[in-house]
């Protein structure tokens, strides 16, 4: 490897990197916050509300709040089916 000269810069990427996290991914495809996004992240890894409230450093009723606008953004009527839009979109980024 040549030496650098005064004012270049070496960049190394790579595919961790340039990924998004999953929460970003989800809130970029689906019309949601971010911290709806962490919220249906966690119930789609199989996590109950109170699991949720405890790993977020929220309250149970905190999450069922997100849930219930998570429900009516996307479209879907429980927490299968939201799960199952979020392991969808997980999936394919």
């Amino acid at each position: 490897m040549s030496r650098l000269l005064p004012g270049e810069h070496l960049l190394r990427l790579s595919r961790r990197e340039m990924t998004a996290s999953p929460e970003a991914a989800l809130a970029r495809a689906l019309p949601i916050s971010l911290r709806e996004a962490e919220v249906l992240l966690w119930l789609s890894r199989g996590k109950s509300n109170r699991d949720i409230a405890e790993i977020l450093t929220l309250s149970p009723r905190t999450v069922n709040k997100h849930l219930e606008q998570i429900f009516k953004k996307i479209g879907v009527e429980n927490r299968t089916s939201a799960a199952g839009v979020a392991i969808r979109i997980l999936g394919e980024s």
